[in-house]
């Protein structure tokens, strides 16, 4: 993970390792395609910074943005299906509570 100007960015691995075990480095991929969709509701939400480097180089996402983003998955229409229970961390504040399934 890298730290910048207070923001926490990672590859898809460190973004899903900081997520949870439920949440995997595709899914963070899968989450930022459809943040290119103009039709997706997560349109905008998890944009990746892609710095050219060997191979491919790497993209890198910011960890508030995926935490907000798996928050409004879980939460949404599909979570509610699946009977996802959210529920914060120990010494999570009220407002910067980290979801769990």
């Amino acid at each position: 993970m890298l730290l910048t100007d207070g923001r926490e960015y990672g590859t898809a691995a460190e973004i899903a390792h900081a997520l949870g075990t439920d949440i995997t480095a595709d899914r963070v991929r899968d989450w930022a395609r459809r943040s290119r969709k103009a039709d997706d509701r997560l349109y905008g939400l998890l944009p990746g910074h892609h710095l050219p480097g060997p191979g491919r180089g790497t993209t890198w996402y910011r960890l508030d943005h995926a935490a907000h983003v798996e928050w409004l998955t879980r939460t949404g229409p599909a979570g509610a299906r699946r009977g996802v229970e959210l529920t914060p961390t120990a010494g999570a504040s009220d407002h910067q509570s980290h979801i769990h399934a």
